[in-house]
């Protein structure tokens, strides 16, 4: 066997001593020949390496037959290893040593390695791959020489190298031989053109890769792009997980070859390997092999169209986030600005029929948050904390903005799945949500939050102390309370289940009830008042609360064991139900302070008790008696003909003021609630407790009883009006206030009740009602009598009009202070009277809805509807208190949902779609129903309550299975009959003012529902015809419409004509700027649009002005779109390649057309001769801003596409055409200020210098496009002005000459005086134009020169 050869041994064993090198050396000289044919089996060996360095070391004298010898060993040993399989230790070894021998070898033997090398690789000749370490080494070696001969041709190392790394790009590379490359490629200090190449070679095969092989080659493509081209390797990962991992998220196929994405069908792989690779690849990148602010300014720069389709970066982008501040900040950045410009883009769908036509269906952002989510299971040191931070600056965004409510939609969801996912995430979050709760209450998104966490995920947020700390941080932000009640009332879900929580939430409100702020008494309240309303009991636990209630009275705070001890007196079992009765009962024993506390407090108390306990049946009972005793105290021991109510009792009058301490009327109405008739009580649960009727029974039987007392009163409402006065500032005339509003709200009090006490058997209760509304209008009637004026000639004599003459004109005779008067120092009558808001509820109130429009009435009898159907003053009463319900600022969601859909419903189908009966029934009854209408309206289509618009749609409209497109349409259908009844009914009579109010209110609510943005349908495009037609022949009020109407018409495509003939009528009424004689286009005045006059002119105007503002913003939108896909074009990988230049060159076509348009109108309006100051501002913005956006696009245009775009008659339309209208105006604006003071010119006239600005910039970008492309472009262009800041003596002395001025001497003193704005401007103007007075100077006409 070769090992055992005695040449070798003799070999190694001189080799070992230093001593005797020289014996090596010659045994070496002596045995070559011998030892040559049998190295390469001997190479083979475990010991090669130390067999080689004894053998180098043996060849190491300088000669040329050293030289020779170890120049033969070196082929040998290469072409052994390229054949011989070894293992990769051995393998290292033998090619390490090999190449510390390379530096001393000649260059012509250097070349012929790096040929075999190269060719080996080509031709995958090479088992162990030793190319990896020889070729860098080879070409390393070589740099050091100017000039080498390769294959007879004389060329530099460079030139060489290149010549080698372009041999390897050009053959097809294995998949086992591309990590080594890689490897290899690093080594070599490659160029950048080359490294490029390289790169993207290696980044062509990560397509087909399998799974094991990926993470290794990622690793050295790092190291490989330490410094450039490490976007390439990015996009190319990203592709390469978007088609195995993240697929879904890919839109469908649709039928515009634009807007396919082009994907390759690859076979699924296992998601466990999937992930793990995916692991690995991020950790490699976010490890440094790369410069990590390298990556980071890569993924700053990235297209943001692109980024939500490259999930892979968004998963890089979160890992790199945790790394410092810096990253945080900007990587959180790029991801929140990709997700909103992403909501900007389905913003414009909806808006722009454009938009719509070119903005490709985008990515679903939900499933790709979720799917980001799921997977951060497996990467929870890289990802998790990167998602929680993108959450939370997801919810920081402005609720200004129109992306606020979908950001905050995403920011919950990744919250939610990362806390269920990721339970050690928990703390964290709740910490950063408490965190931002405490320092600004005012930002509801964070309570909401809060809220769905507790509901979607109460597993994780119920174990950590976080969430109490939340709790009991909770404070009111100044006066108002409500923000933080909400956040007390997110907790709920976990009130059911969990002890702690629900004993913290307890424990604070109350101590909260003891604070001496009364916003923070209301706080507790409403603590208290949720947990009553959350907590699940059952409808018949106790049979009777006497004893139970007695007991619990005695306790401030009941722990866990109190309340199973009391709950298990009885012998039940303890349930949680059973468990949670007691704890109602002791919050409503703890709610007993707040009827001893302020007026605020008790007026809370009474407006959301019903509301939390009406489900809970067995709490009626402890309730009622705690409102019958409380009541007692306002009520009058005797039955004589007194006042029943002693409302002295309710204001507590003081030196300086007075003050509400009992709000008596919402007492009543909460006790009306409790007592009302239940109309579906469980059989059931009145057979299971028999002496229920004992104790709630008799109590609703005097509540009711003292109710029908103060219903038949007719002293509720006598009260002195007379002195003191409503208006005076004393106190007593302040208590008296608060007696009134009181009495009125009373007085709503009592019809309320007596509605819910409304039976099919009820008898004469119409009339009941209808008296007590008599009784309220006449006090409303009393007070809307005018003072007696008795009083005004009781001023003191220096109070007269004669001595008030006199002061005046010593004033103005010793310019001096006249005598200080008392009445100036202080008011003698405050303001006038104002009702409370009505104490109604939204459920009362459709109630009433029902009682007067609706067509079938179960709970009333026929005769007793009709007798209030036919009283038109209770109709306006009834609707002007649903009106004031409407307006509160504190309504909830489920209210608004289900009473306010049914209210809307009842009015669309009863007034609406029946106007012409309404009218004829009352006018003034009509106007109360459209102005309900429209309030339901705006609160269904709030975005404070984001209700879907295809459920109340479809309940207001009665249609099925259509788009809510169709459903406005229906509604704007019945409106347009309205407006179109009470047109011809203005044609017939004189146009009285409720007729006018009718019309405008018709109007705006047409214009609030065109303003919503739904998608096309035929319905809609029918409905906007029809409404433009309207408008051309009408002669009512239709202004408030129009911009709603364009806006419609935008959105559909089809606001072209109607503005086109806008302009036109506006042009006939206003006159044009270049016409000599506006005399001459009055005969030509088109008959449409009959309103449209030299007055409202100005506001069509104005209105054009505002859409073509719109019409910008979605144009500057896609302009965005299109730099972003420039950018996109440059990193896109093949595949996706074709896509984004067929969508960049449709988005610019687009782009081109809609400017022709844009350019027409806005051309059309600075013709006009409009109002100098804000009408003109409008015009001037428009031209502004147009110019603004044809110069963006002139300097993003790429010249390629600019081929194949009608440019040119884009450059047509806003060259020389438009810059003569924007000189006519500029030239009609300045000659329109003469008589005008300085500030109110440079007012009016700022946007002139921006103007020409932006004309100057668009010229400018034009013909550098033009330059760009070879293209002549200058010739649709208007020469520039000529901007030469030397003193002409010519040009000086012309203007001197025409200003009528004697000639100025160069060493004169006066040459500062002279005000020369541009020596190359003629001043013209006739002699006798200067009068010789400043103020009175007129601005010249300035003319340029060419």
């Amino acid at each position: 066997m070769e090992i055992n050869n005695p040449i070798f041994i003799k070999i190694k064993e001189l080799g070992i001593k230093n001593s005797k090198r020289e014996e090596l050396r010659e045994y070496c000289k002596l045995k070559m020949e011998e030892m040559l044919p049998v190295l390469s089996r001997r190479i083979i060996c475990s010991d090669a390496a130390d067999l080689l360095n004894c053998l180098f070391n043996g060849l190491s004298e300088n000669c040329a037959i050293s030289a020779r010898n170890k120049v033969k060993v070196i082929d040998i040993v290469l072409q052994t290893m390229r054949k011989e399989s070894t293992s990769i230790r051995h393998c290292s070894e033998v090619v390490s040593r090999l190449c510390l021998e390379l530096s001393r070898m000649p260059a012509d033997d250097l070349v012929t390695w790096c040929d075999d090398s190269v060719q080996s690789i080509v031709e995958d000749a090479d088992v162990n791959m030793i190319w990896r370490d020889v070729l860098p080494e080879c070409l390393y070696v070589l740099a050091s020489h100017v000039n080498i001969k390769h294959c007879g041709t004389v060329m530099t190392t460079t030139e060489y190298k290149e010549q080698c790394v372009r041999t390897l790009c050009q053959c097809r590379w294995k998949e086992g031989q591309l990590v080594q490359l890689a490897a290899m490629f690093k080594d070599m200090q490659l160029n950048r053109n080359d490294h490029k190449q390289v790169v993207n070679k290696l980044c062509s095969y990560m397509t087909d890769i399998s799974l094991e092989n990926l993470p290794p080659l990622v690793y050295q493509l790092l190291k490989l792009c330490k410094t450039n081209n490490v976007e390439i390797v990015m996009a190319h990962l990203s592709h390469y997980f978007n088609g195995r991992l993240y697929s879904k998220f890919e839109p469908p196929p649709q039928d515009s070859e634009a807007t396919t994405i082009d994907i390759d069908d690859i076979a699924e792989s296992n998601s466990v390997e999937l992930c793990l690779c995916l692991s690995t690849c991020i950790y490699n990148i976010t490890q440094g092999l790369t410069e990590l602010e390298t990556i980071r300014k890569h993924l700053k720069a990235w297209p943001k169209t692109q980024l939500l389709r490259a999930p892979f970066l968004i998963d890089v982008a979160l890992a790199l986030s945790d790394k410092g501040p810096e990253f945080k900040g900007v990587c959180l950045n790029v991801i929140k600005s990709a997700i909103e410009h992403h909501i900007m883009d389905e913003l414009r769908r909806k808006e722009s029929a454009w938009s719509r036509s070119v903005l490709p269906p985008d990515v679903d952002v939900t499933n790709m948050l979720k799917v980001l989510t799921t997977e951060s299971v497996n990467q929870v040191n890289l990802t998790a904390m990167g998602l929680i931070n993108l959450a939370l600056s997801l919810l920081s965004v402005s609720r200004a903005k129109p992306t606020a409510q979908a950001c905050w939609s995403y920011g919950k969801l990744i919250l939610v799945r990362v806390s269920k996912l990721i339970l050690e995430t928990a703390p964290y979050i709740l910490t950063q949500l408490g965190d931002r709760l405490a320092g600004d209450s005012n930002q509801p998104q964070y309570a909401d939050c809060l809220q769905v966490l507790c509901k979607l995920a109460p597993l994780s947020v119920e174990r950590c102390s976080q969430l109490r700390t939340i709790i009991e941080n909770c404070q009111p932000s100044g006066n108002d309370y409500t923000t933080a009640a909400a956040v007390l009332d997110t907790v709920h879900p976990l009130l059911n289940f969990s002890i702690k929580i629900r004993d913290t939430l307890i424990m604070f409100c109350s101590k909260g009830l003891y604070s001496k702020d009364s916003v923070h008494r209301c706080l507790s309240l409403s603590g208290l008042l949720s947990v009553l309303r959350h907590l699940r009991v059952s409808r018949s636990t106790f049979s009777s609360s006497d004893s139970v209630s007695e007991q619990f009275s005695a306790h401030s705070y009941l722990t866990q064991l109190s309340v199973d001890l009391h709950a298990t007196q009885q012998g039940d079992v303890v349930t949680s139900r059973v468990r949670n009765v007691a704890m109602c009962l002791e919050v409503l024993s703890i709610m007993r302070r707040c009827l001893v506390q302020d007026a605020a407090v008790k007026q809370l108390l009474y407006t959301k008790l019903y509301y939390c306990a009406k489900e809970k049946n067995t709490l009626h009972e402890t309730i009622l008696e705690t409102l019958y005793e409380h009541l007692n105290k306002y009520l009058a021991e005797s039955e004589d003909e007194g006042p029943p109510l002693l409302l002295h009792k309710c204001v507590q009058v003081t030196a300086t003021g007075a003050t509400l301490v009992e709000p008596i009327s919402y007492l009543l109405y909460a006790i009306a609630e409790f007592i009302q008739p239940v109309e579906d009580e469980d059989l059931e649960d009145i057979l299971g407790s028999p002496s229920a009727d004992t104790g709630s029974a008799l109590l609703k039987s005097q509540l009711t009883y003292i109710m029908e007392k103060l219903c038949k009163s007719e002293n509720l409402g006598v009260i002195d009006l007379e002195d003191p006065g409503l208006s005076d500032l004393t106190p007593e005339s302040k208590a008296k206030c608060l007696k009134v509003q009181q009495i009125l709200q009373c007085y709503e009090a009592l019809v309320a009740y007596k509605i819910m006490q409304w039976v099919p058997s009820s008898a004469d209760i119409a009339a009941s009602i209808y008296s007590l509304y008599k009784s309220c209008n006449q006090l409303l009637e009393q007070l809307k009598a005018p003072p007696k004026t008795g009083k005004k000639g009781s001023k003191p004599l220096n109070e007269t009009r004669e001595t008030e003459k006199s002061q005046k004109s010593q004033k103005s005779q010793k310019k001096s202070k006249g005598p200080v008067k008392l009445s100036n120092l202080t008011k003698d009558r405050a303001g006038p009277f104002k009702p409370l808001p009505c104490l109604w509820d939204l459920g009362l109130c459709h109630r009433v809805v029902e009682l007067l429009y609706n067509e079938s009435v179960p709970w009333t009898s026929l005769e007793e509807r009709n007798y209030l159907r036919g009283r038109r003053d209770f109709h306006r009463w009834a609707l002007r208190c649903i009106l004031s319900v409407l307006s509160s600022d504190h309504i909830e969601k489920q209210q608004v949902a289900s009473h306010v859909t049914k209210i809307a419903a009842i009015l669309y189908k009863r007034c609406i779609s029946r106007f012409q009966d309404m009218c004829d029934f009352d006018d003034q009854t009509t106007l109360s129903c459209l102005e309900v209408f429209k309030a339901c309206l705006t609160l269904l289509f709030s975005s404070n309550y984001s209700l879907k618009m295809d459920s109340f749609l479809r309940s207001i409209t009665d249609l099925s299975e259509v788009s809510d497109a169709t459903h406005i349409a229906a509604v704007l259908e019945q409106i347009l009959e309205a407006l179109q009844q009470a047109a011809a009914e203005s044609v017939e009579e004189e146009p009285e003012a409720i007729g006018k109010k009718i019309t405008t209110v018709l109007v705006q609510t047409a214009a609030f529902l065109l303003d919503v943005p739904v998608l096309h349908s035929t319905e809609m495009t029918n409905i906007l015809i029809k409404l433009e037609e309207y408008i051309r022949i009408s002669k009512q009020d239709w202004l408030p419409m129009l911009p709603a109407l364009l806006a419609a018409g935008c959105r559909d495509q089809q606001e072209a004509q109607l503005l086109d003939e806008l302009l036109t009528k506006i042009t006939a009424v206003l006159g044009r700027i270049d016409e000599e004689d506006t005399s001459a286009g009055e005969s030509e005045e088109p008959s449409s649009f009959p309103i449209v006059d030299s007055r409202s002119g100005h506001t069509v105007l104005a209105h054009v002005c505002t859409h073509l503002g719109q019409r910008f913003r979605y144009v500057d939108h896609l302009l965005q779109r299109a730099r972003d896909l420039t950018v996109a074009l440059a990193l896109a990988t093949p595949t996706h390649l074709q896509r984004i230049d067929r969508e960049l060159t449709e988005l610019y076509k687009c782009i081109v057309v809609q400017l022709c348009s844009l350019t027409t109108w806005v051309s059309q309006c600075c013709k006009l001769r409009c109002n100098p100051g804000a009408g003109s501002e409008r015009v001037l913005a428009v031209a502004v801003r147009l110019l603004a956006l044809l110069s963006t696009l002139a300097r993003h245009l790429p010249p390629s596409i600019a081929l194949h775009l009608r440019f040119e008659r884009l450059l047509k339309l806003c060259g020389k055409k438009f810059s003569t209208v924007t000189d006519n105006l500029i030239t009609y604006l300045e000659g329109s200020q003469q008589q005008q003071n300085a500030s109110k010119v440079l007012r009016d006239t700022k946007l002139i210098p921006r103007l020409v600005l932006e004309a100057e910039q668009f010229s400018k970008h034009v013909i550098l496009l033009a330059n760009k492309g070879n293209l002549n472009y200058q010739q649709y262009l208007s020469l520039g002005t000529a901007r030469d800041f030397r003193i002409k003596a010519p040009v000086l002395q012309e203007a001197l000459n025409a200003r009528g001025e004697p000639s100025v001497d160069e060493n004169s003193d006066n040459d500062e005086q002279i005000n020369i704005n541009d020596a190359a401007t003629e001043i013209l103007g006739s002699d006798n134009e200067r009068d010789g007075s400043e103020e009175e100077t007129s601005p010249k006409k300035r003319q340029r020169l060419l």
